[in-house]
């Protein structure tokens, strides 16, 4: 007896009994589908790579930075608060001030009264000036000269000096430097090329801080020199140069123990506070006493927002913002570390722990789930994961890679994904060319549409057994011609195939002049029993109407044998990587089997085990007794 089969056979063309090739359709898939597992394994080492490259070179390989960056500023804008600082003011010469009180430059006089009036009516602890006067007035304002100097000596006054970090030619020298480190520093400090610094007296100061800066690639200010080396000398930065008069700090490189600075010395700037939060009185209205609100206690920055005085830098809170307000986010930074008032960073190493681990999650999810609602779930906690602990190392003041992570989600996502999404459609589309021969289309749609275990993976189940046969095959078609022995297979083997797909069977072969057909797998009905005997009843019924259309072409009628079981067999794709074959096998098959061969001697055309009786509702079959079946010992066997 013949068994009709899918094949997907993955090897070469190869030729058939009369020496034509055969074209083997399942390599393709098969081959794909096989690879799928080295395929997985190293796009998850890509992933890891991926995250692990970036996050040890600190994503400043050229095309991260942008990334980097653009994140990381989107962090800083979130975790901004609203608030003004009350250890810190501005003093702005602003647009309204020089119009009331004359364009720039200033008097020295009357910077010298605006640094008083700070001090003594408004009560400020501390004045620090992001200005540079770099030219002494010959004699022209040596009063308000001296009084700035003197206030400087005493550290009430901070003043600044620019440092240029852009190699010229000339070089930008002006004014004299003030203010280096009293002690040795063997840290990372920034190399300066030139200097516009402070008339001498001026450059006598106790604290003396640097205003200039480097912007970064896209021409943002997002880190600050906290040092600068300058002809072997170390000059701090306007807000580090301020916490050390304000507190008293006699060596302000004390302060950078807790610091994170890169390989230049620079450091990211903490922009805790949103620019405009910070309270701001315009210079104009401290001159001329109008009512303010108190600044006693603070430190007090003076700079401009005032546009012609092109003191206006980009930031990742701001577009254009006065660069005093970036020395004041810098010193409200070094005050927070300096209060202890900046939060614990993460546990050491958590970040390169989570990395990996969150990546091996989304991989396993994509290669494991397969579900878009499962991968968006993994794929949302890793990103919670990630993003909590970087901003919880931003707000420690820690300057970690903030997109190591998402590169890797990235990948996997953007390649690993639609990969395995193609293999899985692959699979699907193998699955449905091998189960669309056993199943009806309802079936394969229902099969096809659930979430369920993979339909082919082999399994146990309960399932039910048809078995049916054409008696005297062989002598009925003994005299035929060849058409007429292929018209009556294919029509008899149509009147059983109909009957089981109609009431959802699997199809599982044909035998010739027979059939094997199953119900319980790969859909698992409760009424696989029900439906196997109403199958069979049908094909008994279209024999009936078959034989009728023979008997009046003047043929012989045929009869059918039709044995029914039910039991535990193994059910699944059961092929090798040359054939594949959907089939069940098990005892229950031997059984159904030989109930269909012992039809023969009953004169029942359907034979039903016990267990399949007792497992229809109701239990309405006529039992015929015990018989001896072939290889078996004697069962009862009931009839419908």
């Amino acid at each position: 007896m013949a068994t009709m089969q899918v094949q997907t056979d993955p090897g070469s063309d190869r030729p058939d009994k009369q020496g034509k090739k055969l074209r083997r359709p399942g390599q393709p898939t098969v081959s794909l589908i096989r690879g799928q597992g080295a395929v997985s394994l190293l796009m998850l080492v890509a992933a890891l790579l991926i995250g692990l490259t970036v996050y040890l070179l600190d994503a400043q390989a050229p095309g991260l930075r942008a990334v980097e960056a653009g994140v990381r500023d989107g962090f800083t804008r979130t975790l901004a608060v609203d608030g003004d600082d009350p250890r810190i003011a501005l003093v702005d010469i602003d647009e309204e001030s020089l119009r009331r009180l004359g364009p720039w430059p200033w008097p020295r006089e009357r910077l010298a009264e605006l640094t008083e009036r700070l001090l003594s009516v408004r009560r400020a602890a501390l004045v620090v000036f992001d200005l540079v006067l770099p030219d002494a007035s010959l004699g022209k304002d040596t009063t308000g000269e001296a009084r700035l100097a003197a206030l400087g000596r005493e550290g009430l006054l901070v003043p600044a000096q620019a440092f240029d970090y852009v190699r010229r030619d000339p070089r930008v020298i002006a004014g004299q430097p003030g203010g280096a480190l009293a002690g040795p520093w063997s840290g990372p400090a920034t190399l300066a090329t030139g200097h516009v610094a402070n008339f001498p007296a001026l450059s006598q100061a106790r604290c003396v801080g640097n205003v200039g800066f480097t912007p970064d690639f896209d021409g943002q200010v997002r880190r600050l020199a906290l040092l600068t080396d300058w002809q072997g000398a170390y000059y701090p930065t306007l807000a580090l140069a301020a916490l050390q008069c304000a507190r008293g700090i006699g060596d302000p490189a004390a302060s950078l123990a807790n610091l994170k600075l890169d390989a230049t010395g620079r450091w990211p700037i903490p922009f805790t506070r949103r620019l405009d939060g910070y309270l701001a009185v315009p210079a104009a209205a401290v001159l001329q006493d109008n009512v303010l609100p108190s600044l006693a206690g603070r430190i007090v920055l003076v700079g401009s927002s005032a546009l012609g005085l092109s003191d206006r830098v980009a930031t990742p809170l701001s577009p254009s913002t006065a660069g005093v307000t970036v020395h004041a986010a810098a010193l409200s930074g070094l005050l927070d570390l300096a209060d202890g008032r900046v939060p614990q960073p993460p546990p050491a190493g958590l970040a390169i722990t989570w990395l990996p681990l969150s990546t091996l999650l989304l991989w396993w999810a994509i290669a494991r789930w397969r579900r878009l609602r499962a991968i968006s779930a993994a794929l949302f906690g890793a990103l919670a994961g990630w993003l909590v602990i970087t901003a919880w190392s931003l707000h420690a003041g820690q300057a970690q890679p903030v997109t190591a992570a998402l590169w890797s989600y990235a990948w996997l996502m953007g390649v690993y994904l639609p990969v395995e999404w193609s293999v899985a459609q692959a699979r699907i589309r193998m699955r449905t060319r091998l189960l669309s021969r056993y199943l009806a289309r309802p079936v394969l749609d229902e099969l096809l549409s659930s979430e369920g275990q993979d339909p082919l993976a082999p399994r146990h189940a309960q399932i039910s057994v048809l078995i049916a046969d054409m008696e005297d095959y062989t002598r009925i078609t003994a005299h035929s011609t060849l058409e007429e022995a292929a018209s009556l297979t294919r029509e008899f083997l149509d009147c059983l195939t109909r009957p089981v797909l109609a009431w959802r069977g699997t199809l599982d072969k044909y035998t010739g002049d027979g059939l094997v057909a199953f119900w319980g797998a790969p859909i698992a009905p409760a009424d696989h029993a029900q439906s196997a005997l109403d199958a069979a009843l049908e094909i008994r019924a279209a024999i009936v109407r078959f034989n009728a259309t023979r008997h009046a072409r003047g043929a012989f009628p045929v009869r059918v044998r039709i044995g029914l079981a039910t039991g535990r067999a193994l059910v699944g794709d059961l092929g090798t990587p040359f054939r594949s074959t959907y089939t069940a096998v098990g005892d229950v098959i031997n059984l159904a089997s030989r109930l269909q061969e012992a039809a023969r001697g009953t004169g029942y055309d359907i034979l039903v085990s016990r267990a399949m009786a007792e497992a229809l509702p109701g239990h309405r079959l006529r039992p015929i007794g015990a018989i001896s079946l072939r290889g078996l010992s004697r069962v009862d066997v009931f009839t419908p």
